[in-house]
């Protein structure tokens, strides 16, 4: 088949249409590769949920066409879904650099896990079944990500993964601008690009920017002690700081277990350099001008360092007048309620909190409209499809592509569970494959959403228990209906409504199948009736009895 006519497909089971859990399949012939499979963290309206997903039913059924997974960096929205799908995906060997890999193997050792880990440098290309692979060094906010330049039989795909331009990122490894135009030069058949901050005019700042801030504010705070959350991952960031530290004679303490981690990970794989004597196990009796702290938090997870160190719940550690705080970060969307309510108890402690973005405290590690536009003029694909962003993202990032010369025809804002046929001579789409959410609960829940739809209904609508003795052979309520409920009011009217409800759901029961489960079913459809009128949603347990 001449290549013309050969096809690549792609199909999408994460990070589109949202920012997190990025995940996607490329086939050609009879061979897949994933590139990234990640997580997305709960929101409010995934109560009690600890991590979302993708479901990978997919990959299930095509496991045998699967070559390998290629991972662009180490964040958790791109690594994090690995270690719940262990049982699935333990003999397809995984590729990463070092950073990457290190942080996956600590996640898998952490549930006693294993995986076929592979460890290559940016600038390698493995071969998986007859589709290549070659890492691009690119900067983002921690080290070892990279662009994946995917040579198939059907022409080349070209994945940005996360990026920025730094023409002076803190390790010095630039983004490699040389060997992405080259790829550009000899033609690209599709690239996915990411999309995070298209809305952000002109160029992100760079990773040295927030040093500088950082230095002003050890020296305007000399004699006080220093506690700074910056997300674990962001090893730039924490170089920064250890250096910082080092210079000014501070003590750090490394305060929350994914900095620890992340700490040792990546100074055993050479991309962290931890000051000799920097580093201390706690505050024991350092005093204020010899200590810093540096913590997770920055985003006001529940059981962080920070926020146990907001409510005076750390290791002794008790915040006060003497102390600054710096938020080394931006909330993420969703995430705004959590992290404002650390400040305020921060504040109510008598910290003086520093956190917003006037402080030069925090960068992004994503590039903004100018580089994403100098990425697509680098790369200059046949075919565009903006990834990592939600819709608006997307589309703005196609509206870019078109502006740079690429065809509307030849734009595809890709959904979740989507497949695409891709040719040089153009681009399909197929049907759509399983995917969507599956939650995480401490354990993957096999219903997840019916899990996650009963907790919403329970915080926003409460419960209502109904008990009675049947005599299951006549159909009739022996003795008094008992009624339960928490979350709403139960006043005598309801009450009397529900007691009417109940006898009617068991007056309607079908005798030729009298059991207490359908005397149940029956009760439980007769009262939810009742609610439905007002467009209320409790859960309804009916517990019956055999009289």
């Amino acid at each position: 088949m001449a290549k013309g006519q050969q096809k690549v497909t792609v199909t999408f089971l994460g990070g589109v249409g949202e920012i997190g859990k990025n995940m996607t399949a490329i086939e050609c012939g009879g061979d897949m590769i994933i590139v990234d499979c990640g997580v997305a963290f709960a929101k409010e309206d995934s109560p009690g949920i600890d991590a979302i997903i993708p479901d990978i039913s997919y990959i299930k059924q095509n496991i045998s066409k699967l070559r390998g997974i290629v991972l662009t960096h180490g964040h958790e929205d791109h690594i994090g879904a690995i270690p719940y799908y262990t049982d699935e995906l333990k003999s397809t060997p995984i590729y990463g650099t070092a950073l990457t890999i290190g942080l996956l193997k600590r996640k898998l050792e952490r549930n006693s896990k294993k995986c076929n880990l592979n460890v290559i440098a940016a600038g390698d290309t493995v071969k998986l079944g007859g589709i290549s692979v070659e890492f691009i060094r690119v900067v983002h906010s921690m080290a070892g990500a990279c662009a994946l330049n995917i040579t198939t039989p059907a022409g080349t795909v070209f994945v940005t993964g996360d990026f920025k331009f730094d023409n002076a990122p803190i390790d010095g490894k630039k983004t490699n601008v040389r060997r992405i135009a080259q790829v550009g030069d000899k033609g690209v058949l599709l690239m996915l690009g990411e999309s995070t901050n298209i809305e952000r005019k002109g160029s992100s700042n760079p990773e040295r920017v927030v040093g500088k801030s950082l230095e002003k504010i050890f020296m305007d705070n000399a004699s006080k002690r220093l506690v700074i959350a910056c997300f674990a991952s962001s090893n730039h960031r924490v170089q920064q700081i250890l250096t910082l530290a080092s210079k000014y004679n501070r003590k750090v303490v490394l305060a929350g277990k994914s900095m620890k981690a992340i700490v040792e990970v990546a100074s055993d794989c050479g991309e962290l350099n931890v000051p000799k004597g920097v580093t201390v196990d706690s505050v024991g009796k350092l005093l204020p001008h010899e200590t810093l702290i540096l913590a997770t938090g920055s985003q006001g997870e529940p059981l962080s360092a920070l926020k146990k160190m907001s409510k005076g719940e750390f290791n002794k550690i008790n915040l006060g007048t003497n102390d600054v705080v710096v938020l080394s970060s931006t909330p993420i969307p969703g995430n705004e309620k959590s992290v404002y309510d650390v400040i305020n108890d921060l504040f109510r402690k008598g910290a003086d909190v520093i956190y917003d973005s006037m402080n030069d405290i925090h960068v992004s590690g994503h590039a903004y409209e100018e580089e994403l536009k100098r990425m697509l003029t680098l790369v200059r694909p046949q075919y565009f499809m903006p990834v990592h962003g939600e819709y608006r993202h997307q589309f703005k990032h196609m509206q870019l592509a078109k502006s740079l010369g690429v065809l509307s025809k030849n734009i595809v804002i890709p959904n979740i569970g989507e497949s695409y046929g891709v040719t040089a001579k153009g681009i399909k789409k197929h049907s759509n494959v399983p995917s969507g959410n599956i939650y995480v609960d401490g354990v993957v829940l096999e219903d997840g959403q019916s899990v996650v739809n009963d907790r919403r209904s329970l915080a926003e609508y409460g419960m209502l228990i109904v008990l009675a003795a049947v005599d299951v052979e006549r159909g009739v309520i022996v003795g008094d209906v008992d009624i339960v409920a928490r979350g709403f009011n139960l006043t005598d009217e309801v009450e009397k409504s529900i007691r009417a409800a109940v006898i009617e759901g068991v007056n309607s029961a079908d005798l030729d199948k009298a059991d207490v489960n359908e005397y149940a079913r029956n009760v439980k459809k007769s009262v939810r009736k009742l609610f439905y009128r007002d467009r209320q949603f409790p859960i309804i347990i009916p517990v019956i009895v055999k009289d």
